[in-house]
This record gives structure tokens, sequence and C-alpha cells, in this order.
């Protein structure tokens, strides 16, 4: 019987990070490639993902519609991180995103894959590339198609692999976390006059004004520094805060007894409060609407006693005094609420009580909470706030679509999200404390100011990344054959770095 059709054109070549092996291939000129490491902020978190098993485990668990693939999930999902490091959203791009010697190497994959005409496919690309640029794109259309067949929206089934294989893998890396627990919603907003966005709705911004795109609710965990969002929610952008976030805790929620839910005021609802704390031992947090009669309790019980007001624990120039039975007006809420007022002297704001002074109430149902340690305790939620607005600025641009078809915009938002869990989760590592607290930009100009040069050596079945200095000193010294040898790997990189060169030209 003779070959399937879609049997790959080659194996695949395993390779092994062995440092001594190397070097010692090296000296004896018997390599295969030489290269530069080039970008050092992907290749860091990246093979930090790939030797600890992290992306083979979500790789493995990944939606692959294909029969026997040329080109591995793995291998694809490695380059779409690689990319949302690198600022390579266009699909058309991802396979360009993975360029590095080091990252080729620990995938198993000889740097030979980047000559023209080779590739891991039978067809082979033009490009200096592992696979077609299509490549990507057909397998997530193919994944669309049978979504639909099923019944659900395009893209449904990234976010059911994102909930149940990649959320809850970054959980385990990090020993589950603090306990402590983020519940946020977001927009995501395209061109208003494109109709075009698929499964987009227009709505109204929080100014009135007109928007069109998409809502995200997104549930996350505290850990050392920073935050790891292990769910996922998703809607038109017309659907409530409430409606796209909520169901990541009311659905078998990763949450354990004892652990605490922060959450903003929009997303109020006095039901699911209830059920956390008396059904599941779940603490929750979170900020009262002005609407609320529990808010005009709370304030009123606060203005009563004037000699009770203490300092804000860090703002200077705010005043909290705590309050208890704030759920007595609440019947949607069935379960006791200890309130934390803050006060602060602003007569001019438009939100000034007549007194002058502008007032929030914080609650939680933790018994026994005074007012500085539910205030300490929501101002957690305030940082990481500001971190993960980062992710839609300069930083990642979570909201740079490149398409609008919806499951391409998903697949775009999960690979920002995950390379985003990946620098939190890397800052815990013994390696990556030295960027612990760090945005990726941050991180980027810290590498910059490291005036150390690195090259990668892939000696099959080894491979090393070794300082420049090391590698230059055996080339210095290298004679008979194996200069020889060298000489004809040199010849070769060169060759491939030509036909490059023209290639673009």
């Amino acid at each position: 019987m003779g070959r399937p059709d879609y049997a790959p054109r080659a194996p695949l070549c395993l390779l092994f990070d062995d440092p001594e092996a190397a070097l010692r291939r090296l000296r004896e000129g018997d390599i295969d490639a030489l290269e530069g490491a080039h970008d050092q902020l992907t290749d860091l978190h990246l093979l930090y993902a790939l030797k600890s098993g992290l992306l083979a485990h979500c790789a493995a668990g990944f939606p692959d519609p294909r029969l026997a693939p040329e080109i591995p999930v793995l291998v694809l999902l490695a380059a779409s991180v690689a990319g949302a490091f690198q600022g390579e959203y266009a699909l058309c791009q991802t396979g360009c995103a993975l360029h590095s010697p080091a990252l080729l190497a620990e995938l198993g994959l000889n740097v030979q894959w980047l000559r023209a005409g080779a590739g891991l496919s039978r067809r082979g690309t033009q490009a200096g590339t592992p696979f077609h640029p299509d490549t990507l794109r057909k397998l997530l259309q193919q994944l669309a198609r049978e979504d639909q067949a099923a019944g659900h929206t395009p893209g449904t089934s990234l976010l059911t692999w994102w909930n149940q294989t990649v959320g809850p893998a970054f959980l385990q890396h990090a020993d589950g976390g603090l306990g402590v627990w983020l519940l946020d919603a977001t927009k995501l907003l395209v061109n208003l006059k494109n109709p075009r966005y698929e499964g987009s709705s227009t709505g109204k911004d929080t100014d009135g004004k007109p928007i069109r795109g998409y809502k995200l609710g997104l549930l996350s965990t505290l850990i050392g520094e920073g935050r790891l969002l292990i769910r996922i929610g998703w809607d038109a952008v017309r659907a409530g805060d409430a409606t796209v976030a909520w169901p990541l805790v009311q659905r078998d929620p990763p949450l354990g007894r004892g652990d605490t839910l922060l959450h903003d005021r929009g997303l109020i609802h006095g039901e699911t409060v209830t059920c956390l704390k008396q059904d599941l031992g779940i603490e929750v947090v979170f900020p009262l609407p002005r609407s609320y009669l529990a808010y005009r309790l709370a304030v009123s019980q606060a203005r009563r006693h004037p000699q009770r007001w203490q300092p804000h624990p860090t703002r200077q120039r705010q005043e909290i005094q705590g309050v208890a039975q704030v759920e007595a007006p609440w019947e949607a809420c069935q379960t006791p609420l200890r309130g934390c007022v803050v006060r602060q002297h602003d007569p001019e704001h438009r939100d000034a009580a007549e007194d002058g002074y502008c007032y929030w109430v914080f609650v939680s149902t933790q018994a026994g909470h005074t007012a500085k340690q539910i205030i300490q305790t929501y101002e957690t939620r305030s940082e990481c706030e500001e971190d993960h607005r980062q992710t839609k600025g300069a930083n990642w641009e979570m909201d740079e679509f490149t398409s609008t078809s919806l499951v391409e915009i998903i697949y775009h938002v999960l690979m920002v999200l995950f390379a985003y869990n990946l620098c939190q989760l890397y800052g815990l590592t013994e390696a990556g404390q030295r960027f612990a607290g760090q945005t990726k930009r941050a991180r980027a100009r810290e590498l910059r100011r490291d005036r150390r040069r690195w090259m990668v050596v892939v000696a099959a079945p080894y491979y090393a990344v070794l300082p420049e200095w090391q590698v230059l000193e055996v080339l210095l010294e290298a004679e008979g054959e194996a200069k020889e040898r060298l000489r004809a790997v040199v010849a070769r990189v060169k060759g491939w770095a030509t036909a490059g060169r023209e290639r673009v030209g």
C-alpha cells in the first residue's frame, strides 16, 4: 500500500537543548546551522512555555478539525503567541513570527525548514517561514464551519478550549493563584461604519455616543505580581456586562471555599452574591451604585457618626468609616454585608452631597471585615484594572483586528491574552523574577540594555543558545577539517540569507 496523500513530506527532527553536546560538535565543525538569537523577549517567554510543557498541554486540547495535519497545532500556537509578542497580528504573518532558531529547535524543527521551497508541508513555501501563510486561516475557517454545523456561533469551540484547557493549565502552573479573583467586562470596539464585522452589534458608550463591537467577560486570579486570565466570555457589545461576566462563576466555578471575588458596580447581582457566599463559601467584595438604597443607607449611617471617620490607608485626601447591615433594603441579597464608606471633600464635583463631600461605598460579605480591610482588598483590583487597560493599548493591541471574520477576531484576542498570561506567569519563575511586575514594553527595554549577544548552534539532535564570545572563540581556534566543515555551514547559511533578500526585493 502506498503512502497516504496526507503523510508529511519528511519526518520532524526532534532536537534537544544540550549546550555541552552542541559546543562539542561546534569544535568538531559538525553542525547544521549557526544563527544569531535576535528576539530575546519572545524567546525567553516562549521557551519557558515549551520547556515547562504548558504550550504542549494547551495544544493537545486545541479543537483541531484537521485529520493527520502536516503542520502540528503546537507549531501554529507557538507562531501565534510569538506574533502577539512581536505585534504581528495578521494571520498571513503568523509564520513569519516563528523565525527564532532557538524556538524552532525547541519545537523539534531544524532551521533548514526556513529555506525557500522547504517548510513543513509537501508544497513548501517561498517565504522564509516554516508553513504557508494560509495554513492557519484555513484551519480557523474549517473550525468555524464545524461550530456553525453544531448550532454554535463561529469561534465557540475556541472559547471552550480556553475555559476548559488553557485557563486551568495556567492556574495549575501558578499553583492555584492567591485565592483572590477578579470579574470584569470590557468592550472591544470596531469601526462603527463597517457592518461587516461578524457577530458585532451597535450600542451606546458611557457618554451616550454610538459604538460597534463586542463585549468580553474575564475571570482572573491574582498571582504574586499581576494576574492570570482563567475564563473568558464573549458577546456582542449590546449585551450587558453582567450577562457576559456572571456565567463565568455561575457554572462550575474554579473558585474554592474561602476565596474572595472582586467585581465592579456594573456587575451587581444580589442572587449570585448570595449563592456564592451561602452555598459556595466564597467572599465577595464590590462597590455599590449610588442608585441603590443600600448605598444611601450606608452613607446615612456614616454621616450620623462624624467622630468615627479615619484616614484612608493610601489616599491622603480621603477618609473611611465602617458600617454594618448594609444589605437591609436590598431584597435580592440575602447575606449580611459590611460596608466601608469613603468620603472626599470636593464641593465642586457634580456628585458632591449637600455637605460638600463625595461618597463611595464598598461592601464585603466577610464577617468581621473592618473598613480598612475592605478598602485594601478592593484596591488590588484597581491596580489590576490599570494593568489590563494596557492590553488594549500600544503594549498589546488586543483590539487591533486585521479581519472581520469572528473566528479570526476571537483567535487574535485569545493569542494576545495567552501572551499576556505568559508574561505574568514567567515573572513568577526564578529566571523571570527580574521582570516581575513589568509590562511587555519595560521587559523589552531592559533586554535592550543587556549588552550580551547570543547565538544558536544547531547540531542534530542537539541545539544550544550560547554567548556570542564563546562561539567566536571556538571559530577562531578551528583548524583543518573542522574549519572546512564550518566554512560549508557558513556558505549554506549565507545562501539562505541571500535567497531571502532576493525574494523580498
